[in-house]
């Protein structure tokens, strides 16, 4: 009796170490196989995420422009970051690429537990500050373009008032010593001396060097008495008042015709006209 008490304990002890042998092998299978699942749908999300900034990369560069961020190197590391996110471990690569951006007021906040939902929201993101920045970027240089040309048009003017100012005060020193400025035109052409002598004498008698001169029986006008006034247009639109003008035409005038300032007055002296 005793002998079968002893077998059927043993018996039921077998029997309880196989069942907890069998419900702990149970557990561990059920274990790994949640494991697996969650690892599946790790890499699957990781996956998802990846192809959203793939694809935000590709039409980026269809466009011509340069990439929003960079997309993740491989779905392993990208497994690892989302796991870690999930962990709680730290700072994604995702959050490095958002970190000090401002998002618009009209973003919609993508669900925390959400990383696809995260990528597809920071891709907007990144796409309106690109957006933004090249906007900004077209007014600067529309200003800088606007202020170059603004710079030229101001020494453009600049430049111009000088040259007028610097043209009244020779027209002024002209029109008040026409015979100084005479003696030193005739002498840049040679005719210093005894030339300038005949050719002071010859413009005394002619128009007394006044550059208003007007005949009142012809249309001789100005120092030269230039018959019309009208020829010294030649040598500038201003030879009604430039005495500069006029001298230069006479001085051209006399070496076409007499060769020099006193053979023009010498044929002055014999017919009174040259």
């Amino acid at each position: 009796m005793g002998t079968a008490l002893r077998s059927a304990a043993g018996v039921a002890a077998v029997a309880a170490v196989a069942l907890s042998v069998s419900g702990a092998s149970t557990l561990g299978q059920a274990a790994a196989s949640r494991e697996r699942v969650a690892t599946e749908r790790a890499e699957a999300t990781a996956q998802a995420v990846a192809d959203v900034w793939r694809s935000a990369d590709s039409s980026v560069l269809a466009a011509g422009q340069a990439p929003v961020a960079a997309a993740p190197a491989d779905v392993d590391a990208l497994t690892a970051e989302v796991l870690g996110e999930r962990d709680g471990g730290g700072a994604s690569r995702s959050q490095d690429r958002t970190a000090g951006w401002t998002g618009s007021a009209t973003t919609p906040t993508a669900p925390a537990d959400d990383p696809v939902a995260q990528a597809r929201a920071q891709v907007r993101e990144l796409a309106g500050q690109e957006s933004a920045d090249r906007a900004d970027a077209e007014v600067a240089a529309q200003a800088a373009t606007t202020s170059a040309a603004q710079v030229r048009a101001d020494v453009e003017a600049a430049q111009a008032q000088r040259a007028a100012e610097e043209a009244a005060r020779a027209l002024a020193a002209a029109q008040s010593d026409p015979r100084g400025l005479g003696a030193s035109m005739a002498a840049d052409r040679g005719w210093g001396g005894s030339q300038f002598q005949c050719l002071d004498r010859l413009w005394t008698k002619e128009s007394g060097w006044k550059w208003h001169a007007d005949n009142p029986t012809s249309s001789a006008y100005g120092i030269p008495q230039s018959l019309p006034g009208e020829k010294m247009a030649s040598h500038g639109d201003d030879w009604a008042t430039n005495p500069a003008t006029q001298i230069a035409w006479g001085l051209d005038y006399i070496a076409d015709v007499y060769g020099s300032p006193c053979s023009a007055w010498a044929h002055s002296q014999a017919v009174n006209w040259y």
